[in-house]
């Protein structure tokens, strides 16, 4: 059996630390406001209730968000 030589794309040109910080902090604040949002979503659970299962959607799509961004402009080798 054959493993894969796994490596990691190399970077010409690391951005500013201060567009890393602004990254790091927007996604931080999508995490957490959709934990918010689910929360806030979760906590009027009723059948019959579209605000709160729109909330609630909305809050996984903020995490999603979260995780995604970062990954744009991403390549595979």
């Amino acid at each position: 059996m054959r493993m894969t030589n796994f490596q990691v794309a190399h970077r010409d040109k690391q951005e500013p630390t201060a567009t890393l910080l602004v990254r790091v902090i927007v996604c931080l604040a999508l995490f957490v406001g959709g934990l918010a949002l689910i929360g806030i979503g979760s906590d009027g659970a009723d059948a019959e209730n579209l605000g709160s299962a729109l909330t609630f959607v909305g809050g996984i799509v903020l995490i999603s968000l979260a995780f995604g961004l970062p990954m744009m402009g991403a390549t595979e080798r």
